[in-house]
């Protein structure tokens, strides 16, 4: 099965940033693939570029790159190529992540390059009006995070309408795009806040990375995300 026809709903997605890196990212890799075996939560794991390799040998969790440049082969010292990560074992790649800004025809460059060699492309945005634009685009997955929040443990969903304006403004011009919202989540109430207000996904990084018990939270997180969708799903059976 192809990465893109192994994409599913819910997803939870753990980005390990530049807080682990090496052996502590594989410790943490074997943490997201145990929690994975015990649910039908699509988590996933973004490590350091270097660590792509190591994590997509040792483990079935999928990994995708922290980046990715609109690179061809040939000229392009230190950039990161797409079939360059695909080989290594990446399944996507993550790009336009708040600490690493890319002007919008990038961005389009970018997901046509992941198209093409059958990369998830998996797009961030600061705003919902940002989140309509790369819409347009057509990636995979738009990720929607005010940068205020990234980092600090105070969760976007106490940001009600940042959250439903950039589902809304997302699926006004791509139903099939699917709509993940993070930044501060940090425990599995603040995901199943998320999940109530429509995101088909979420994920976390330095409360994991820097949690005493990495597993306990992952293992709340990734319940609170279960749990709270098959409620949403049995809500919408009774509402038709």
């Amino acid at each position: 099965m192809s990465a893109i026809k192994s994409l599913h709903t819910p997803i939870f997605i753990v980005n390990l940033k530049s807080y682990v890196w090496g052996k502590k990212a594989l410790k943490l890799a074997k943490i997201v693939e145990k929690v994975s075996q015990e649910t039908s939560v699509y988590l996933c794991i973004i490590p350091q570029l270097v660590d792509i390799n190591l994590i997509a040998r040792e483990t079935n969790v999928p990994v995708f790159a922290p980046h990715m440049d609109p690179l061809k082969p040939g000229r392009g010292t230190g950039r990161v190529l797409p079939e360059a990560i695909k080989e290594a074992g990446a399944v996507g790649a993550m790009f336009n992540h708040a600490e690493n800004r890319l002007p919008l025809t990038e961005i389009a460059t970018t997901i046509k390059r992941a198209r093409e060699i059958g990369l998830i492309s998996m797009v961030c945005c600061s705003s919902p009006e940002e989140a309509r634009a790369i819409a347009t685009l057509g990636p995979d997955i738009i990720i929607s995070e005010p940068p205020k929040l990234i980092g600090t443990l105070r969760s976007v969903g106490r940001d009600k309408k940042f959250v439903t304006e950039s589902i809304r403004m997302v699926k006004s011009i791509d139903p099939k795009i699917i709509v993940v919202c993070g930044a501060g989540v940090s425990s599995g109430n603040d995901v199943a806040e998320l999940v109530k207000l429509g995101v088909e996904g979420t994920g976390a990084s330095r409360a994991i990375c820097e949690a005493k018990d990495p597993l306990r939270l992952l293992t709340e997180m990734v319940k609170a995300l279960e749990h709270e969708w098959e409620s949403q799903k049995k809500r919408d059976k009774r509402c038709i």
